[in-house]
């Protein structure tokens, strides 16, 4: 098991609540590591309690079977007495190879699994027919149903595969690792198209068909992301001016590279810019704004803020923005906001907090709820809602083009950048372990992530004196 976890020196090691974080978590993981055999035992009989005891979690499995192997013996699930294997459906297996597994599961549930999986302390098979999502959101995996052939690629990328035991090469122990699923995936599945680009700019020509961008208009696009919809933008609509911020010294720099390879820095200017630090000549000068999937960045505390300044920005008479967020299901808001997951641990605590190589640092994943009522707030009624437009199901297909890539490329070009990066914690006597758990991260987000939530987008304009408009939600 990992004891770096990628803990590079910029985490602050001198300030009061990082010295406080390292000693909790540093605690909490030596106690979670002793394993001590009977907490071990307390705690799998607590995860794997019959139908009779208290924890019935497991025996509702309705679709399906579920395995789980560890040292001792095999748990099957729903499997129930009277009943035979069932040999039809999806299925699942979960190999404990540390019992500190069973600690972390009981301990902390859905982050416990994850940080597991994470360690390398279980691995995860599927059947060669099943993604991570199909059994609970079945529309989500509807590109692979609507005539696609399904492969080992179909979803649940760097998970291993359970095949056929009929094949002597292919059987579960034989798949310890991605590459032979890959080199089996090579021989036995036609070549999955280059499509995911195709997809990326339908989906930015779609923004700015919805957001009405016409010649001569001048946009503002916060978060400018690596300068891509900026350059479509003054690349397809003559005569525009766009002016696009970030707080990202990275992607400024490729952003301006990218405009001026393009031949368009006389119309883009690229700003390293806080939103809620606007130049003043900048109020009501703009006839639209665009942003894509920046204000999951914004935080609770500041999205009526945020809609202030796009109503701050935007033109009196003609405004019209268009929005794309990833929100969370109102339903789980509570509980998100109360508990740290997966995700807000590895990927979104503030930077004192954790690591410099954060994706996602201070990110809030709102409500479609808490977006309209900051925005009415905000705006002070003066923005209004045309359309909103759920996004979701393009992106398990998304995600799982993604996780292909990330193991396609892992080796040649991520691992030597990893090292570039961090070359104390890569390169160091447990390089290759923190290598590894990066790996799992990673492919365990992307595995997650094909869940709600789920990206939204929304249409608004400005209301100009006493028109009223009529709201449109799909």
């Amino acid at each position: 098991m990992s004891n770096q976890l990628l803990n590079t020196a910029a985490k602050h090691p001198f300030s009061i609540i990082g010295l406080a974080d390292r000693a909790w978590n540093s605690l909490a993981e030596v106690i979670i590591k002793l394993g001590w055999d009977p907490i071990t035992r307390l705690c799998e009989t607590m995860v794997t309690a019959n139908e009779k005891a208290s924890n019935r979690l497991m025996a509702k499995i309705a679709s399906g079977q579920l395995k789980v192997f560890t040292l001792s013996r095999i748990y099957k699930f729903p499997l129930r007495e009277g009943q035979g294997e069932d040999n039809e459906g999806f299925k699942a297996e979960l190999r404990v190879i540390s019992d500190v597994f069973w600690v972390r599961l009981c301990t902390m549930g859905d982050l416990g699994f994850a940080e597991a999986y994470m360690y390398g302390e279980v691995e995860c098979f599927l059947s060669k027919d099943m993604t991570y999502s199909c059994a609970i959101f079945k529309d989500l995996d509807g590109d692979i149903k609507a005539g696609h052939s399904i492969s080992l690629w179909s979803g649940g990328q760097g998970l291993k595969r359970l095949v056929p035991k009929s094949t002597p090469k292919s059987t579960p122990e034989k798949l310890n690792g991605f590459n032979n699923c890959d080199h089996e995936a090579s021989l036995s599945c036609p070549p999955i198209q280059e499509e995911l680009h195709q997809a990326q700019v339908r989906k930015l020509e779609h923004i700015i068909q919805k957001a009405q961008i016409c010649p001569g208009h001048r946009v503002l696009e916060i978060g400018s992301g690596w300068g891509s919809l900026a350059i479509l933008i003054a690349q397809t609509i003559p005569n525009t001016r766009i002016d696009t911020i970030t707080l990202s010294v990275q992607q400024q720099a490729l952003a301006r590279e990218r405009v001026a390879h393009a031949g368009l820095s006389d119309r883009i200017e690229v700003h390293l810019m806080d939103y809620r630090n606007l130049p003043p000549e900048w109020e009501g000068a703009f006839d639209r704004v665009v942003s894509v999937e920046m204000i999951e960045a914004v935080g609770a505390e500041f999205l009526e803020r945020y809609w202030q300044v796009v109503d701050w920005a935007m033109k009196v008479k003609s405004g019209v923005g268009v929005i794309q967020v990833i929100t969370i299901p109102e339903a789980r808001y509570d509980r998100y906001i109360k508990e740290i997951d997966f995700i807000r641990k590895w990927l979104s605590l503030p930077p004192v907090l954790t690591t410099s190589y954060l994706v996602f640092p201070g990110g809030f994943l709102p409500t479609v709820t808490l977006l309209l009522q900051t925005m009415r707030s905000g705006s002070q009624g003066r923005l209004i809602v045309d359309s909103v437009s759920n996004i979701g199901p393009h992106y398990a297909r998304t995600l799982r083009e993604w996780r292909k890539r990330f193991l396609d490329r892992f080796e040649s070009v991520i691992v030597p950048s990893l090292k570039t990066e961090y070359p104390d914690v890569m390169c160091g006597p447990r390089g290759r372990e923190e290598i590894e758990v990066f790996k799992r991260k990673w492919i365990f987000v992307t595995v997650k992530l094909d869940l709600p939530p789920a990206p939204w987008e929304i249409t608004l304009s400005r209301l100009y004196e006493k028109v009223t408009k009529i709201t449109d939600v799909m």
